[in-house]
């Protein structure tokens, strides 16, 4: 806890995506890719299920969460049409037809007892990568969705949310991949003109993996010809490769990963997939050992920090003018103009030193994440050149 959300000691995010679990007939043999409902019967529900993660819930908003994402992969069993949350046994559709405003009941259920527990739910995700075909060999809860259903399922959370809780946005579709003109493209426009949906909407989640620079700019450009402005929050990422990593191999991507989803993206939001792995993969910030009960942090933990430590919610992406070289450079600025937050990756081999003009400020203080640091301060001073070395991720904090 300490690690992912403390702002002094960890890394200090702020959003926190809590699975609403689909319970039921879950063929995945791995208790870590399966999830309690809540669901006792329709409307009752008994609230002492799921009592490790409800627990991290709370820890984590007590460390400073502020905003939580309820996202579910799955209907509840009782909804499906194979009964399983699995998925569909062919990997098509499996939300019940006419089940729309029972599921958009039962996760706004939900969502308001935690809310009244003070947990600060701010939205609700009932859909998760449904251009997939799900089903049991995929491992883990799942439901596909043709447009036509996200629409109807998603009005259908839209309207429960506008007569209970108007103040919980809807958070759609968590598209599994950018490059989808189908489950991107077309369904952007359709909920962002959508005269239910795209008032109560304030974002669009989409997913990194198997995306590059030139797809994201191509997505981009097609958004920008529907006129809403309706901003893109990346909500899913890991590297999706086998075997641990700890070191900067695997936290130069994510870094790399981030800086394009906010620089070519123009993403306001960027969240990993899970934060803790007990798997020999590359994906968790933190990794468990089951055996010995040992807890390990990853270069990539620090990687992230070095954008949500001092990347806040308000700052502003501004430009950088001249040329960086092999470094991947991005700009913030905090809403009252007295900060300045520069984030550069050098994955490069050898130490890179650029002159950096911060006009208006005075003081800095310097960040790093490389093989030897692990989101520590290294330097401070005035504004000037900077070296940056090899293989690393810095953030500048300028200071007025």
């Amino acid at each position: 806890i300490d690690w992912l959300f403390d702002r002094d000691n960890g890394i200090g995010l702020t959003i926190y995506r809590f699975e609403v679990g689909a319970g039921g007939i879950n063929e995945s043999p791995d208790p870590w890719r399966r999830a309690e409902t809540f669901e006792i019967a329709s409307g009752e529900y008994d609230w002492s299920r799921c009592a490790n993660a409800v627990n991290v819930l709370r820890l984590a908003v007590e460390a400073g969460v502020d905003t939580v994402m309820f996202f579910a992969n799955s209907p509840p069993g009782r909804m499906t049409l194979s009964g399983k949350t699995t998925g569909a046994d062919s990997g098509g559709p499996n939300l019940k037809p006419d089940m729309e405003g029972e599921f958009a009941r039962y996760l706004v259920d939900i969502a308001l007892h935690f809310k009244a527990e003070g947990i600060p739910v701010r939205y609700i995700s009932p859909i998760n990568e449904p251009q997939w075909d799900w089903q049991a060999s995929k491992g883990q809860e799942g439901c596909h969705y043709e447009p036509d259903q996200i629409i109807k399922m998603v009005e259908a959370l839209t309207e429960e949310l506008n007569r209970r809780c108007p103040e919980i946005r809807p958070s759609l579709v968590d598209s599994g991949k950018w490059l989808d003109q189908t489950y991107t493209i077309n369904i952007y426009k359709d909920l962002a003109s959508n005269p239910v949906v795209g008032p109560a909407m304030d974002h669009f989640a989409v997913h990194s993996y198997w995306s590059n620079s030139v797809g994201k700019q191509m997505v981009v450009n097609q958004l920008k010809d529907t006129g809403s402005g309706l901003p893109l929050w990346q909500t899913e990422w890991c590297q999706m490769e086998n075997g641990r990593d700890f070191g900067m191999e695997s936290a130069l991507k994510l870094a790399q990963t981030v800086h394009e989803d906010m620089t070519v993206g123009n993403c306001s939001a960027w969240i990993n997939w899970i934060a803790v792995s007990c798997y020999d993969y590359k994906d968790g910030l933190v990794y468990v050992d089951l055996d010995d009960r040992r807890v390990l942090d990853t270069k990539r933990l620090w990687a992230l920090g070095n954008y949500s430590r001092f990347i806040r919610e308000g700052y502003k992406r501004i430009v950088i003018s001249g040329k960086p070289g092999g470094i991947l450079a991005s700009a913030y600025l905090s809403p009252d103009s007295q900060t300045a937050v520069l984030v550069a990756i050098n994955s490069g081999k050898s130490a890179e030193a650029l002159d950096i003009r911060a006009e208006g400020f005075v003081f800095y203080m310097a960040y790093e994440t490389s093989v030897s640091h692990s989101l520590s301060c290294v330097a401070s001073g005035v504004p000037g050149r900077y070296s940056f070395p090899a293989e690393s991720v810095t953030t500048l904090v300028y200071k007025k």
